[in-house]
Order: structure tokens, then C-alpha cells, then sequence
């Protein structure tokens, strides 16, 4: 088993790093050989980038006991995460470190295949599950990440009705789609209480899409108030209205009587706040991981 953790989190298990007083959940990569080909991710088959990156942040290689005693006795610890890389045998793996950690509410995002695997996860002690669909239309999941978005939303919906609010995905935004492409999958979510945890896409060298733009800052902004207003239950798809190009031009509510910038922040599982996880340093964050920070953000509601 290899386990890695973030920069962030090696501070907070006192194992270096640096400190983000934000940060409330320590991250940790459970890697290996995948047996995917996801044309963004520094592990797929066919990547020529480091196998201890995820995104652009270098995972340093730690003792899963020590770390698992060292998270279990830090207070400041609310969270614990798992990334899973699909190698093969990756299951029995999981099911140790869940047993292993034990004690702290656990998030786990991985690729499961049924519903039996995700209730492997639930009986083992996972306090949510998160199972990604990062490609919001069925074209690009097929070409990017491949294989069947129907067959990913199928197994959303069938875990979101056995395990109601303990279910979650992630979404990457700027792989291609438009933004009423995202709001129409969101939409479908939301409408299962599935937590959608929003990601703007990082080009990384070495991935089938080194060279592939990211998504604008204001394009992204419009897709955060989105996903927040469609989480609130303030608004539906059916309520909004686009562009000719796909592009948000109404939310189907007035946004400018809503405390909307809460929406910035980074969205996911109870105190996830991946700190600088797609972010250029020096540069605007895109998912704000403090609460301190959201008066730096200019106010959209006129765009």
C-alpha cells in the first residue's frame, strides 16, 4: 500500500509541511498503478507526469499507522479525506484504512463500479462517498475520462436513494462544456442531494490536456453561484436562461438580494477546503478555501 498526504496535511500531522489555518481535514492519496486512462490526471495510463503529483501539488509518500495516529489524536482534525487511484486491489486497501482511521468522519472519492462496493465503504465506517463524474456531458466523459456517463449517473442515483445525503461527486468545469451543460448535471444532483464538490480544470504537464485552457475566472464564478443556488433550492434549471454560446445571462433569481458570495467557497463534503488545490501561485483563487478571504472577491452580481 502507498499512501501519500498533502503538503497541507503533513503540517497538520506535525510531519512538515506548512500550515493553512483554514485547512480542517487532512488529505491523503491512497496511489497506484491506475487502470484508467482519464485524459486530465497525472496517474492515467498514458501520463508521463509524476505519480506524486495529484493536480500540481507534489503528495509526499507516509506510514499510514503513524499518520492514522497522529490525525486520530489532532482536535483540529474534523475530516479525513481519501483520493483512491483505481490500481488493482484497491478495495482491501480502502477497507484497512477505514478501519485504521477509524474515530474521524471519513470522505472517500473513488471510481466505484456497484453498489455493493459503495456499501463495502458505508459498513466499514466511510462517513460519505464520493464517486466523480468530472466530465459533465456524455461526448466528453466518453472521450475524456471514458467510458459511460449514463452508467456513472445510474449508480449515483441508485447510491443516493440507499444512502440519502451521504453521497457525493465531483465536477470539472472547462473541459469543454458550456455552462448550461453544467447547470443542467448540477441540476440533477441537487435534485438528489448529491453534494457536488466543483473543480476548475488544471492544466498539468505530462496529461493527454497539458495544453488545454482553463476555464475563465468569471465563467467559473457563474457556475459557483449556480451550484450554490441549485444546492439552496432557490432556483432550477428550468428557471434559468443562456445564450445562444451556452453562457448564464439569468439564475432565475435575483441575485442581488442574496448573500451569494458564500458560494465561492470550496464546495464538497463538511470542512473540505482544499486549500490551493487548482490554483496558480500568486494568481486569483477560484475556489476560496477561508471565509476571511471572500471581501477580495468583486462583486459579480452585475456581470
Amino acid at each position: 500500500m502507498i499512501l501519500r498526504a498533502s503538503y497541507g496535511t503533513l503540517a497538520l500531522l506535525d510531519m512538515g509541511g506548512t500550515i493553512v489555518p483554514s485547512q480542517k481535514t487532512a488529505y491523503f492519496m491512497l496511489d497506484g498503478k491506475c487502470v484508467f486512462d482519464c485524459a486530465f490526471c497525472t496517474h492515467a495510463r498514458s501520463a508521463k507526469s509524476s505519480s506524486q503529483l495529484l493536480s500540481r501539488i507534489v503528495w509526499k509518500e507516509i506510514d499510514p499507522t503513524e499518520a492514522a495516529s497522529r490525525a486520530k489524536n489532532n482536535p483540529s482534525i474534523k475530516r479525513i479525506c481519501f483520493q483512491v487511484v483505481s490500481y488493482k486491489g484497491y478495495v482491501d486497501d480502502v477497507v484497512h484504512l477505514l478501519k485504521l482511521f477509524a474515530g474521524k468522519p471519513i470522505s472517500i472519492s473513488v471510481r466505484a463500479t456497484s453498489l455493493e462496493e459503495i456499501e463495502l465503504y458505508f459498513k466499514h465506517g466511510a462517513d460519505m462517498v464520493g464517486i466523480s463524474i468530472d466530465a459533465a456531458t456524455e461526448e466528453l466523459h466518453r472521450k475524456i475520462r471514458g467510458g459511460s456517463l449514463k452508467a456513472v449517473l445510474d449508480l449515483l442515483d441508485e447510491a443516493s436513494k440507499k444512502f440519502p445525503g451521504k453521497i457525493a461527486t465531483h465536477l470539472i468545469v472547462g473541459l469543454g462544456e458550456t455552462e448550461r451543460d453544467m447547470v443542467k448535471i448540477m441540476d440533477w444532483l441537487s435534485k438528489r442531494n448529491i453534494t457536488i464538490a466543483l473543480f476548475a480544470f488544471t492544466p498539468i504537464k505530462g496529461t493527454k490536456l497539458e495544453n488545454h485552457p482553463r476555464p475563465s475566472l468569471e465563467s467559473y464564478r457563474r457556475i459557483q453561484i449556480a451550484r450554490f443556488l441549485l444546492e439552496k433550492k432557490l432556483t432550477s434549471f428550468e428557471s434559468f436562461s443562456f445564450d445562444e454560446d451556452g453562457k448564464i445571462t439569468d439564475f432565475g433569481v435575483d441575485i442581488k438580494k442574496l448573500d451569494y458570495k458564500r458560494a465561492f467557497l470550496t464546495s464538497g463534503c463538511p470542512d473540505c477546503t482544499r486549500p490551493f488545490y487548482n490554483e496558480s501561485p500568486g494568481k486569483p483563487l477560484y475556489n476560496i478555501h477561508s471565509e476571511d478571504l471572500l471581501d477580495q472577491v468583486p462583486d459579480l452580481s452585475s456581470s
